[in-house]
């Protein structure tokens, strides 16, 4: 036999050995990943626990319907966004055209939790708890208002109008000292810095009487 054609055989020879040997070697690899991604997918394919900042769920047209978040974003009306006022955290409900429409957070200022149903234009009920156990439920509709509130003050039910309490059962007459000092205090204590003496009165108006008020916080042309 010509001595090239040995040579030749041998090259043959070697160059099949390699492949075979590399082909061993991407099988091993190929059952080590196929191993891998069983083992894995039998262990997160139901997860005992999921950690994340924001889950968000679309309906068929792309549209969000459902965000829950640690951080949820300011409110949007009407395509316009609406300050919330204060960091938020929890779930929010949105309808077909993406436009919030009620959830139930926590807010940070005040560290009260609640559930809120919107209309289309502005807030329609509110449910809210305290972290000192108060608790109110309100209702309301171009003006008018139903407020079922129980605090330091009492149980009570309140129908106001355009902010001002028309009724109340049974009626404060005189705001509980803790109230009294957190409303002095421009209610610093649920917004941070406080507010201007005169949406502190008109908040006091909205669930008391003028009467138990001015007690209060004196009167709005006295003396400074």
């Amino acid at each position: 036999m010509h001595p090239d054609i040995h040579h030749r055989l041998d090259a043959i020879e070697h160059r099949h050995r390699l492949a075979v040997l590399g082909l061993g070697a991407v099988c091993l690899l190929l059952a080590s990943a196929c191993i891998a991604l069983w083992l894995r997918s039998s262990t997160t394919e139901f997860p005992d626990r999921l950690r994340l900042r924001e889950l968000v769920v679309v309906d068929p047209t792309g549209v969000e319907r459902v965000r829950v978040s640690g951080d949820l974003p300011d409110a949007l009306i009407d395509g316009k966004r609406v300050d919330r006022g204060s960091a938020a955290a929890g779930v929010m409900l949105y309808d077909r055209s993406g436009q919030e429409r009620g959830g139930y957070v926590t807010w940070d200022d005040g560290d009260n939790v609640g559930l809120t149903l919107d209309g289309r234009q502005r807030q329609s009920a509110l449910f809210v708890a305290g972290p000192d156990g108060a608790a109110a439920l309100q209702i309301w509709h171009d003006g008018r208002m139903l407020d079922l509130r129980a605090d330091a003050d009492g149980a009570r039910l309140s129908q106001s109008v355009d902010g001002r309490v028309q009724l109340q059962l049974p009626e404060v007459a005189a705001l509980s000292a803790s109230t009294c000092t957190l409303f002095r205090g421009g209610l610093a204590e649920e917004v941070p810095g406080g507010l201007p003496p005169e949406q502190v009165r008109g908040i006091c108006e909205s669930r008391f009487s003028e009467t138990a008020c001015t007690a209060c916080l004196g009167r709005d042309d006295a003396p400074r």
